[in-house]
């Protein structure tokens, strides 16, 4: 067992008798972006809040770094692994930057290093000119960009460029291109593929097949609380195993040097 995977096995998850996750199994690799890809209700959400540990199932076993997640304290979690949930409901009126402070203060360090995270955070995440920002004034992508800064602050190193400065560290993201403008979408997309490539593990909802196939390196496809399968972007995005996940038809133009492969529905419904 790789000391960098997150592995679960047989995790069954019920609501009021109500199973969305029927004894679902996979792992996920270090230095690598997983998309997890399903309908609406097939249990995507679910499975990402019981593998950061918001929700805990009724059956089967998570694994974090060899380490059971039941004995991984909060405190602990907090400064390896940071969640950004699809909803994120501001309540105060934080500026920007002090909304990218409250992760600052979880991986510690002294005042001149969380400064220079603070400018690192605010240049990767275009939000320079909205620092001093009332985030309750910004738009929803604006937001979106903020809250991404602030769970990247829980994990940022000071020497982010080191070739594996973020090993041991994951990110778990629910829809995290939702309401961002293309450029932005592109901007952060690279920026998490550069820190995957740093040793980061990011696992991704997206319902954007276009998306996934840009950004994602694995992908693992969920219907109804079970895994279909899980592999490769080229293995999983085929036009069979679309209809199986998300019961359409698609056809797929193939990646070239330039461009990932291109996925549209088909014009006629199955």
């Amino acid at each position: 067992m790789s000391v960098n995977r997150l592995y679960f096995e047989h995790v069954v998850f019920e609501v009021q008798g109500n199973a969305l996750l029927k004894g679902v199994s996979g792992v996920f690799s270090s230095g690598r972006i997983h998309a997890i890809v399903g309908q609406n209700g097939a249990g995507k959400t679910t499975l990402l809040r019981c593998l950061s540990k918001e929700l805990t199932p009724q059956a089967g076993q998570i694994s974090l770094q060899q380490r059971d997640l039941r004995d991984w304290t909060f405190a602990e979690l907090a400064q390896s692994r940071a969640v950004l949930s699809q909803q994120q409901e501001l309540a105060f009126a934080f500026s920007v930057t002090q909304l990218i402070e409250l992760g600052l203060e979880v991986a510690g360090g002294n005042p001149a290093q969380r400064q220079a995270r603070l400018q690192t955070l605010l240049e990767v995440c275009d939000l320079q000119a909205l620092a001093d920002r009332n985030t309750l004034t910004l738009s929803g992508g604006e937001q979106k960009r903020a809250q991404l800064a602030r769970v990247l602050a829980q994990l940022w190193p000071d020497d982010w460029q080191g070739e594996q400065a973020f090993a041991g560290k994951w990110l778990f993201l629910d829809e995290w291109s939702d309401g961002l403008d293309l450029k932005h979408q592109v901007q952060l997309g690279c920026l998490l593929k550069q820190l995957a490539a740093k040793g980061l593990g990011v696992v991704m909802i997206l319902h954007d097949l276009n998306q996934v196939a840009q950004w994602a390196d694995e992908v693992l496809l969920l219907r109804q609380g079970e895994v279909i399968a899980q592999g490769s972007v080229h293995c999983m995005l085929t036009e069979a195993h679309i209809l199986s996940a998300l019961d359409v038809n698609v056809a797929i133009l193939p990646a070239s040097e330039t461009a990932p492969l291109l996925i549209f529905p088909a014009r006629h419904a199955h």
